[in-house]
């Protein structure tokens, strides 16, 4: 939440094929902060995606996500979008392409449905 401004970073693809930017719609902007009402507003947009996604997905789906979770919030993510967290894989992030280039880790969440 709030590490990449992933608007900044793929600006060329907006202006390349001719998007409109909607920056204030991005889930976790950085100009959203990091304070606690953002931290919920996060939580509540990325559990809002999934619940959308799942009636897409087949039966005994499998997802996979992807983030640098260091204010705790994807077990209540999981837990808003009715799935649990069955495994969690660290992921050092060495190559980093922002200004600040400090190595970090990010977190690989295998989530399932809630049984």
């Amino acid at each position: 939440m709030g590490l990449i401004d992933y608007h900044e970073q793929h600006a060329y693809a907006y202006d390349l094929f001719g998007f409109e930017r909607k920056d204030a719609q991005e889930i976790g902007a950085m100009s959203k902060k990091q304070n606690k009402q953002a931290q919920q507003d996060y939580a509540k947009g990325i559990a809002n995606v999934l619940n959308n996604a799942k009636r897409f997905l087949a039966k005994d789906y499998d997802i996979f996500l992807v983030a640098n979770d260091k204010n705790n919030l994807y077990p209540q993510i999981a837990a808003m979008a009715d799935m649990q967290i069955v495994a969690r894989y660290k992921r050092p992030v060495l190559n980093r392409t922002e200004k600040d280039k400090g190595a970090y880790a990010e977190i690989i969440f295998h989530l399932k449905e809630q049984l």
